[in-house]
């Protein structure tokens, strides 16, 4: 089956994006609302995005699943997903009300400060079925940890060693990674891609034009949440991992 495999990451631009098209050729770029990307996105192609998607007052299955596979200090990279009722909070004070109020704890300020792209791909997601079929939730760093025969990164993705370590392990997959990367990163100014945000949106795109029968999801049977949302993350196998589009 041949579809368009895209990976989105957000970053301060707005959303990065790296599509794989089924010929192998990958193109690259940015856009402020993620509206505009699915409007142009077909329904057979994937777009994989590292957000919170199914959202509840208690803890995700997967975001738990998740920091236990990745161990200390990558399971710091799941920040916890805030309950649906916090989506409306006009500031870090209100926010903080509304999930003590909804769950009984406060939202964190990791949280907090991608609450905006939750809140967009959430009304994206419950107002347009369309979107629904196309758009899956992926962490990188479960990404990262199945590609690499279920092993956690040993770097932080921000220092030096860390991007290496993942650029290597993108490179095992498709070989050119490496210079598209160069590539998206020549292009666009730190200050609106970061170095990180393209090895996410990268991995992300990969792990999207996987075929579909070695996807797998953090848990195993995702439960949905107050509106039908998956609470998922999709991830492959190391050795599972093939691209058959073309």
């Amino acid at each position: 089956m041949s579809f368009t495999a895209i990976g989105v990451d957000g970053c301060h631009a707005g959303w990065l994006f790296i599509a794989l098209e089924p010929s192998g050729k990958a193109h690259w770029g940015t856009v402020r609302c993620l509206a505009d990307l699915v409007q142009d996105t077909g329904q057979s192609d994937r777009t994989f995005i590292d957000i919170p998607i199914g959202l509840r007052r208690s803890a995700r299955e997967c975001d738990q699943d998740a920091r236990k596979k990745l161990g200390h200090p990558r399971s710091s990279s799941v920040f916890p997903a805030p309950a649906r009722e916090v989506l409306e909070a006009t500031n870090y004070e209100d926010a903080k009300r509304r999930s003590q109020a909804a769950t009984g704890k406060a939202i964190s300020k990791q949280t907090f400060n991608i609450l905006p792209k939750i809140r967009e791909v959430n009304r994206l997601l419950c107002n347009q079925a369309e979107a629904r079929q196309i758009v899956r939730e992926i962490h990188p760093e479960i990404c990262f940890w199945a590609l690499a025969g279920r092993r956690p990164m040993k770097f932080s993705k921000k220092k030096k060693q860390g991007f290496q370590e993942r650029v290597d392990i993108l490179k095992r997959l498709r070989p050119t990674a490496e210079q598209e990367i160069s590539k998206i990163l020549g292009h666009f100014r730190r200050k609106d891609v970061a170095r990180d945000d393209a090895v996410d949106a990268m991995v992300a795109a990969l792990t999207a034009s996987a075929d579909a029968a070695v996807l797998r999801t953090l848990p195993l049977y995702p439960a949905r949440d107050a509106v039908g949302l998956p609470m998922e993350m999709v991830y492959v196998e190391s050795g599972e991992w093939r691209d058959s589009r073309s």
